[in-house]
């Protein structure tokens, strides 16, 4: 007999069809082949039936097995399954007619059915996001907004007027615990848009949104928010803590990190970058559209790559990387078991915490160094240095006739700006 998750679990090594007693007449099947999860629960109940001599099993559908919102751990299903007998020996009906009267008795709209339907919409048509956003997307609504608003919520009692915007916000601050600021401000405004769209396809009232940001609410998104940064007269001692590296951080790690400062790529850029990207005889690395990090709309500016000039610096950093791991796949190749086949992107920015920069600097924050003193110290132009961040013109106007590369000007810039950097105690 099973009693322990431990138990459940091991049968996920199972390649059979096999079925068995949980107590109580409840049972764990293991099924590769079902499209019901293939590890689910089942309960089985004798009933008399009119004509028959003796009672027949009836067999109710559970829930599948898991940790996810929507799956069932061991003691749930135990619970779910007493409630479903209750409900049976109480209204003499099949236990299986249970999730029919469930059905009947819910409104047709819930937070879950918005949440599944806004992500749908978010993986198809002109309003299609990248994969990998849209799998940020569904972890965040998933893992973080329904794990404390249940999926099965009605959209009606999520009404401003119902009382909807106090759940919504006890949710966000719940996220935000712990110093989870960003995470939340992120979840809120994901919870902007799923209520929107239901606005937009009729399943809200209009004027009824309760995630909406109010200037001054208290709500982690509400205002302006930026990246974490520092100032022209903080950076010496900050490369030097990264030349030093005290933390004794993995050099492939402090590498990304002096890339970073010395191109001011996204992490999420940075750390994907592929030796076939590089040309050495233009100087150039050329980082596809579509790469995450750049922020690229998809199938509407996913097509324009991303051009990194190479400085002497930046070469450094090539041939370190090559010296010590070869010429594989990934100029900055996982330091570990990863679910990347490239280092963490948030690698750069635990080297950062490790050497005394925890809610001081982030990697997205020395963005805006350059952006700022590449103008104030170095005078360069704003559009060569917004341009070398990967951002695009803007406006209509800008979008469609606007395709200046200014190469030759970003070429001087990077090699000005690292130049600068070396002197200010940046070792390579």
């Amino acid at each position: 007999m099973i009693t322990t998750q431990k138990q459940v679990q091991a049968l996920l090594q199972l390649d059979r069809r096999t079925r068995r007693a949980c107590g109580n007449n409840l049972y764990v099947v293991r099924d590769p082949r079902s499209r019901k999860g293939g590890l689910y629960y089942v309960g089985q109940l004798q009933r008399s039936v009119l004509g028959k001599s003796k009672p027949v099993a009836r067999e109710c559908w559970i829930g599948p097995h898991g940790k996810q919102p929507g799956q069932l751990s061991l003691a749930a299903a135990h619970k779910k399954w007493n409630e479903i007998k209750e409900w049976s020996l109480d209204h003499d009906r099949d236990p299986g007619e249970f999730w029919t009267h469930q059905k009947e008795q819910q409104p047709a709209y819930t937070l879950g059915y918005a949440v599944d339907q806004f992500l749908h919409h978010k993986g198809q048509g002109k309003d299609a996001v990248k994969p990998t956003t849209l799998r940020e997307y569904r972890l965040k609504l998933h893992n973080q907004v329904l794990a404390q608003i249940p999926a099965d919520t009605p959209l009606e009692r999520l009404l401003w007027k119902n009382g909807g915007r106090a759940v919504v916000m006890k949710a966000i601050n719940q996220i935000a615990d712990r110093s989870k600021f960003d995470l939340a401000r992120r979840c809120q405004q994901l919870l902007i848009q799923v209520f929107n769209y239901s606005l937009g396809q009729g399943l809200m009232p209009e004027g009824q949104n309760p995630a909406a940001r109010l200037k001054g609410d208290g709500s982690p998104a509400s205002g302006t928010t930026h990246h974490l940064s520092i100032k022209w007269e903080q950076v010496p001692e900050l490369l030097e803590r990264v030349s030093r590296n005290r933390s004794c951080s993995h050099p492939t790690q402090v590498a990304a990190t002096k890339l970073i400062l010395l191109t001011f790529l996204r992490a999420g850029a940075a750390t994907r970058i592929r030796w076939d990207w590089i040309d050495r005889e233009k100087g150039l690395i050329s980082i596809p559209g579509d790469c995450p990090g750049l922020k690229r709309r998809m199938g509407r500016t996913d097509d324009i790559a991303h051009l990194v000039p190479i400085t002497p610096q930046v070469q450094m950093i090539l041939d370190q990387m090559e010296d010590l791991h070869g010429k594989g796949v990934y100029v900055f190749p996982p330091l570990q078991q990863s679910k990347f086949q490239h280092l963490d992107p948030s690698a750069p920015n635990d080297f950062l915490k490790r050497i005394g920069y925890d809610g001081t600097l982030v990697a997205h924050g020395w963005r805006r160094v350059a952006r700022t003193y590449g103008v104030d110290v170095l005078k360069a132009r704003e559009v060569v240095i917004e341009r070398q961040m990967g951002h695009l013109p803007e406006g209509a106007c800008g979008k469609a006739y606007d395709g200046a590369q200014y190469l030759d000007e970003r070429r001087d810039f990077l090699r000005s700006w690292s130049d600068l950097l070396v002197e200010t105690g940046l070792k390579i």
